[in-house]
Parts: C-alpha cells; sequence; structure tokens
C-alpha cells in the first residue's frame, strides 16, 4: 500500500503543472445575451429563451454569458462588450456574435438552428483553444486565474487577444418577474486591464504558439460556487472584436491552504477504492465537514465531521472518477486542503 500511494505522489507531482491549465482542443460556442434588469422583455421570452438554453446546452461545448449593457447589474464591461455587437434593444441572444433575431414566437426553431450550428462547429478542425486554472483562497478571497491560449494550426495576419472575465450566479430582481431571481452567469468583470484582454500577437501565428495570461484579484466576497471563469480569444478588426474559441472553468480551491494549526492532513485512497481522511493529527475535532471535489471545483461529496468517531478516520465512498481530487476539511471559519490523485 505504501508503494502504491508512492506512486500516486509521483504521478501527482509530474502532473501538478499541466492539468489544471490543460488547453482545450474543443471548439466551443459562445452564446450571450444583450439585456437589462428594467427590461420587461427579457423577464418573458428573453427569461424562457435564457432557461431553455441552458436545459438544451449544459453538457455540450456551450457557453452562456448574460451582458447587462445597462441597470442594476451593467459594469464597464458589459458596457463594453454589448457596443462591441450590433444591435439596439433588448433581449437579443448572439451566437458567437451573431444576432440570431429571437422573439416570442421563435425560441424552439433558434434553438434548433443553434444546435446545428455547434454540431457543425464539432466537426471542424480546432485552431486555437485555451486552458484555464481559476482557484479562490478561502482566507484572504484573492481569486488567481492562469490561462493558456495554444495555437493547433497556423493562422493569417490578425490581431489576436486572451479575454478573461469573471462570472457569477446572484440573486437579482428582474422587470416582468416577480421577486428575487436567480440570475446565471451574469458578466461581472473583466480580470484583465483592457475589457477585451490581453494582446496574444499582431500579424501571422505559427502553428504550435502558445501564449499565457495571468490576473489576480482580492476582495471576491461571493461563494466559490457561484463563480465561473471565461476565456475568449478575441480577433480584433478595424471596427470590433470577432469571436474565435473560448472556454470556461469552475473556480477551484487552492492546492496547499492551511489554517487549521498548520495541521497536517493525511489524505489517501484505500485498497477498496474509498478516501481515507485520517484526522488523528488534530489538536481539536471540532464538528464541520470534508468535502471532495474535482479539479474544476465541482463538488462529488461532503461528509459531516461529529467527535463520536474515536479513530478519527472518516471513509467517503462511490464510484470515483480517475485523476486529481481536492480534499477540503473545514472547521468553522478554518480550512485546509490537499490534493490527491485518486486510480
Amino acid at each position: 500500500m505504501r508503494n502504491v500511494f508512492a506512486l500516486l505522489v509521483l504521478i501527482f507531482c509530474a502532473l501538478n503543472q499541466s492539468t489544471g491549465q490543460e488547453v482545450s482542443s474543443k471548439n466551443w460556442t459562445l452564446i450571450h445575451e444583450r439585456t437589462a434588469d428594467w427590461c420587461p422583455f427579457c423577464g418573458t421570452y428573453g427569461w424562457e429563451m435564457k432557461t431553455r438554453i441552458f436545459d438544451k446546452f449544459q453538457n455540450q461545448n456551450v457557453i452562456f454569458m448574460a451582458v447587462h449593457h445597462s441597470g442594476g447589474l451593467a459594469n464597464a464591461t458589459s458596457q463594453e462588450l454589448g457596443t462591441n455587437f450590433i444591435g439596439q434593444g433588448q433581449p437579443i441572444f448572439y451566437v458567437d456574435g451573431v444576432d440570431i433575431n429571437v422573439s416570442s414566437s421563435n425560441i424552439t426553431q433558434r434553438l434548433e438552428e443553434t444546435q446545428w450550428e455547434i454540431d457543425f462547429k464539432n466537426e471542424l478542425e480546432t485552431i486555437a483553444g485555451v486552458g484555464i486554472n481559476a482557484t479562490l483562497g478561502h482566507s484572504d478571497n484573492t481569486l488567481k486565474v492562469d490561462a493558456r491560449v495554444e495555437f493547433f494550426s497556423a493562422v493569417p495576419d490578425g490581431d489576436y487577444y486572451l479575454g478573461l472575465y469573471l462570472v457569477e450566479d446572484l440573486m437579482h430582481s428582474q422587470a416582468s418577474r416577480t421577486g428575487q431571481q436567480l440570475h446565471k452567469q451574469v458578466l461581472r468583470r473583466s480580470l484583465l486591464d483592457n475589457n477585451f484582454g490581453k494582446q496574444l500577437q499582431k500579424g501571422a501565428v505559427s502553428k504550435g504558439s502558445t501564449f499565457d495570461v495571468s490576473a489576480t484579484i482580492s476582495g471576491i466576497t461571493a461563494s466559490r460556487e457561484n463563480y465561473k471563469v471565461v476565456g475568449i480569444i478575441w480577433n480584433k478588426t478595424p471596427t470590433k472584436y470577432i469571436f474565435f474559441n473560448a472556454n470556461m472553468v469552475n473556480v477551484g480551491i487552492p492546492a496547499s491552504s492551511q489554517d487549521i494549526d498548520n495541521t497536517e492532513l493525511n489524505t489517501f485512497q484505500s485498497e477498496s477504492g474509498s478516501v481515507v481522511v485520517d484526522l488523528s493529527g488534530f489538536k481539536q475535532l471540532n464538528n464541520g465537514k470534508i468535502t471532495l471535489n474535482d479539479v474544476t471545483g465541482k463538488t462529488i461529496m461532503t461528509q459531516e465531521i461529529t467527535d463520536q468517531n474515536p479513530s478519527r478516520k472518516f471513509y467517503l465512498e462511490g464510484n470515483f472518477s480517475q485523476g486529481i481530487h481536492i480534499v477540503t476539511v473545514t472547521q468553522g471559519k478554518n480550512k485546509i486542503s490537499k490534493k490527491i490523485f485518486l486510480q
């Protein structure tokens, strides 16, 4: 068992630098809505369209962003992105920057046409992809994002940028709807100084070229689970920024964050496949919880901690997928996290 655990540690160390920033080889579709919280139609057929987008495309390579060009959820980034695309009024739904002319009478038809576009793009060669690693520190509320763009094919002269954006699920009012509503994936801000991001290269780009972009933002106050980070490759033209490709990830947990008396967290996978969390080294065992997340930040399992367990060993049972996971122990305001590679 010790040899197996040592092997897992070596595998983790070898993969640690590349796994979180693995560049996506998929062609992603960006659907964004020009909207406003005061807009009555955004709360009727616009709301229906948005809801059906999430239902229909949730397991596909689709990114949705609610871009509020004015009103209570507007910001400098959403306003600039809103003016980049041709359109007056709201709601307007764009697929890869093209207005698909949604109305109250053609929602089903436009969704089917969007599906055709997604299926068509899935058959195409991916020219460039984005990889993103995003973590939110639980003690300093600092969001750290590392992104990489890789060109899988050579591209001609252009002016290529990478934009990094924070989107949030939040409760807010909406015209034509009663009470507070859950607004999903609202564009909150650019993570870079320029709202369309950092220039990668002006001119032709050769096959295999890579570009790294990082951002650090402090003062993030909402729960980590409410956030996603979107990376968009833009090609700047004389009149506008044109969508090229994108990626979106959940915000994860920092790999090493120890706040509980600098306690060593002993976590491993047993021969039966369960995840064993050994808290025998903790000075105190207060009520709390153990959380198992995958590397994207998605919660796989939680288990309550009680002081009624004399062995102080807690077993997470399940059919876990292979790869890097993060175990977090939470007691009050204190947390400690550790990565583990599961077979």
